[in-house]
């Protein structure tokens, strides 16, 4: 089934009525396979953005050698999406969540999407009004944070904000496991650290 959406019109619902986007997005049923897939997908264009960001605003070291290979780069923005969903995903059924993982999925990725355009967004700012950037990356915190709190509440079937700030919590502390072992993939030399350590 073929879905006709107005983009900018879901993006500008998303940031006015979190609830109503999540509504709408889940309504899609969208299937597994095609999710993961548009998640790879906004993963390899996130690179890319964040490669010619730090090729124009060089980040400061350590960081700066973990960025350095467009490879690693993908590596820890898929394979942290990856984690991220999981650990929200697990983390919200624990304390009695009832969502779908595919909806929680699909929010994520329409997120996904929406931090995409707000790199361009902060790259055209940062090299047109420079001066502005600082305001608007933290205008695009706020905003991420309430519509993530939000997304969780509906794709987990939580009904309530409370109730997703607990279930964000207690990801971070997941997350930061699963980064670890991320990293102790890549290898965490990139880091400036031994691997072997």
């Amino acid at each position: 089934m073929t879905v006709a959406v107005d983009w900018p019109q879901l993006a500008l619902l998303t940031l006015r009525d979190p609830k109503s986007a999540a509504a709408q997005i889940m309504s899609w049923q969208i299937g597994r396979t095609e999710l993961w897939m548009a998640a790879a997908l906004v993963a390899i264009i996130s690179t890319i953005m964040s490669s010619l960001s730090n090729y124009l605003i060089p980040v400061p070291d350590p960081l700066a050698g973990m960025v350095a290979s467009p490879f690693t780069l993908f590596m820890i923005v898929a394979g942290g999406f990856v984690i991220t969903v999981h650990a929200i995903y697990w983390t919200g059924r624990a304390i009695g969540g009832s969502g779908d993982m595919d909806d929680l999925l699909a929010l994520l990725v329409w997120m996904q999407v929406l931090r995409a355009v707000a790199q361009v967004a902060v790259l055209l700012t940062v090299l047109l009004v420079p001066f502005l950037a600082g305001f608007l990356v933290l205008l695009i915190g706020i905003a991420t944070l309430w519509v993530f709190l939000n997304f969780i509440s509906a794709g987990l079937q939580l009904n309530s904000l409370a109730r997703a700030v607990m279930v964000l919590l207690a990801a971070v502390l997941a997350l930061s496991v699963g980064f670890s072992l991320l990293f102790s993939m890549i290898g965490v030399s990139a880091l400036g650290v031994p691997a072997n350590v």
